[in-house]
């Protein structure tokens, strides 16, 4: 069983969004997925149950359980989302769990503890964590192995991955427990020059411990979880649907790593994975420069036709006709040293390149993809 822990002191830098949408990916490739509401706000049961403002049963409740376990375990307050995904739900009520704990010997450690009862039970078990580092934030460090650290390309981004990087030391020193952190970049426009040096720098201070994965800024991802939803439960044409499916990918190909089945998860299938990253398959990724000329690539497994369209082309689809084969669309194009911005046509829709983070407003206020090549 994997455990990841979602996890900024830093707040508005999709935290929460970032945890939803990874936990509803993989139980969609047939993982089983505990999502566990360490946030005194409650956002992640709002985000994915509307009706669960005042569940009966939260993490508190856990957490405050006596030594001799009288009262209620994870598999007592646990809330099915959808098949494969279960919730631990919060409410304000766990605000006031660490004064409660305060004098009891242990308390960091009753999380982990209650995770022993469901190790059995799950494939993955993703914790958000509140926005503070406190009680809270080392019960859910305490209780998992991995952490994901979604950061906005700010200053203050920079700032607080030092700070938290410094907390995942202690407790490597202190407790003698290890966590593998990997940064995760959110909210990208790359509008500006700025932006794209605060993403330069992060992955130039944290070499192999980054996401390949940005997460471009997607007005329906707030949508869909003002709606109680995951966004592969909202919209599948939308860069916040592509890109944690990509983040959910890279998830998906440490398994061999870290191994997540169990023999005691009896109802579990055996789910393929993406296609991303399998040796007989075309990897898709940016634009990238061949012998033959420039090659694009757009996994759309079931789109019925796949077009491109840019400056290349006077942004005319008609003709340029993408290559189907094991769910990814191809095709190369020689072109010229310069700058070109083109898009997709995926079944009649105009669609940026979910996998070039480089991109620049359209006349019409969306945003077309853009290369630059030398």
């Amino acid at each position: 069983m994997r455990t990841i822990a979602v996890v900024n002191q830093k707040g508005g830098c999709g935290k929460t969004i970032t945890a939803i949408n990874i936990s509803a990916f993989l139980a969609k490739q047939q993982r089983k997925v505990l999502i566990i509401d360490m946030d005194p706000q409650g956002h992640t049961t709002l985000g994915l149950q509307t009706d669960s403002v005042h569940p009966g049963g939260t993490v508190s409740e856990v957490l405050l359980r006596e030594s001799n376990r009288e009262g209620p375990g994870l598999k007592d307050v646990r809330r099915a989302v959808f098949p494969g995904l279960d919730l631990i739900p919060a409410d304000i009520v766990l605000s006031g769990v660490p004064d409660r704990l305060s004098e009891v010997p242990g308390r960091e450690y009753r999380l982990a503890k209650a995770l022993f009862e469901v190790r059995g039970n799950y494939h993955y078990v993703i914790v958000d964590c509140p926005p503070s580092v406190g009680l809270l934030t080392f019960n859910a460090l305490m209780a998992c192995s991995e952490a994901i650290i979604p950061l906005d390309p700010s200053f203050f981004s920079l700032h607080g991955i030092g700070k938290l990087m410094e907390t995942l030391d202690v407790l490597a020193r202190r407790a003698g427990h290890d966590i593998e952190p990997r940064a995760l970049i959110t909210l990208y426009t790359g509008r500006t020059d700025f932006v794209r040096e605060v993403v330069a720098d992060i992955r130039k201070h944290l070499p192999d411990r980054v996401f390949d994965t940005i997460v471009r800024f997607s007005i329906k991802l707030a949508e869909a979880a003002s709606h109680g939803l995951p966004i592969v439960e909202y919209c599948r044409r939308c860069a916040g649907y592509d890109d944690y499916r990509m983040v959910t990918a890279e998830i998906l190909r440490q398994e061999e790593r870290r191994p997540v089945f169990s023999g005691e998860i009896e109802d579990s299938k055996t789910a393929t994975t993406f296609d991303i990253g399998q040796a007989d398959t075309l990897v898709p990724s940016a634009p990238v420069s061949t012998p033959e000329g420039v090659l694009f690539t757009l996994e759309a497994p079931e789109a019925q036709r796949v077009q491109i369209a840019g400056d290349f082309n006077s942004w005319a689809p008609a003709g340029n006709e993408m290559e189907f084969s094991n769910g990814v669309w191809r095709t190369i194009l020689s072109l010229a040293p310069g700058r070109y911005k083109y898009r997709y046509i995926v079944d009649g829709d105009w669609t940026a390149d979910p996998l070039n983070p480089e991109v620049e407003r359209s006349p019409y206020g969306d945003y077309d993809s853009v290369i630059d090549l030398e």
